[in-house]
């Protein structure tokens, strides 16, 4: 009986040893994208406001402004940067992401016909909230002249 008692123990203490061991059975954890990951792609606009009034919604079939169906931020190098604005032109230059993940600097925009209007070839947004894979937020830091003076808000999505 005392062997069978003996035997008993030892198999509940390999059981329990087993139990509490991770070797191999745990996948690791996966590493979540960073702000500068989740942003170099491709966007388009889904919605675009100005000063809160909305001007474009990709579901919508009247729109004020409905050149941003032909809008295009181009962020899927890690540098290099490419507009298409509402208006058809676009403009190529670079941009940057604040150390705080909280704005994009685009900066030496140009195209044949010069930098976008108003803005020395620089334009800042603000990214409002917390990007996706798919969706990102941006408004202009500040007023912008082709806006009609007023900040826009873009919800932009990818593809």
């Amino acid at each position: 009986m005392k062997i069978f008692q003996g035997l008993f123990i030892c198999l509940l203490s390999a059981q329990l040893l087993s139990c509490g061991s991770s070797s191999g059975s745990d996948p690791a954890p996966t590493p979540q994208p960073t702000v500068s990951q989740l942003i170099s792609k491709t966007w388009s606009a889904n919605t675009a406001t100005w000063d809160g009034v909305t001007q474009y919604a990709k579901s919508s079939t009247t729109n004020l402004v409905s050149g941003y169906a032909q809008f295009k931020l181009d962020l899927s190098s890690t540098t290099a940067a490419s507009l298409t604005e509402f208006d058809g032109r676009k403009f190529t230059g670079t941009y940057s992401l604040s150390a705080d993940n909280k704005k994009i600097t685009m900066s030496g925009l140009t195209s044949s016909e010069g930098a976008p209007s108003g803005t020395n070839g620089t334009l800042e947004f603000n990214i409002v909230g917390t990007p996706s894979s798919s969706a990102l937020s941006l408004e202009t830091t500040t007023t912008y002249i082709k806006a009609s003076n007023k900040k826009v808000s873009l919800t932009l999505i990818n593809p």
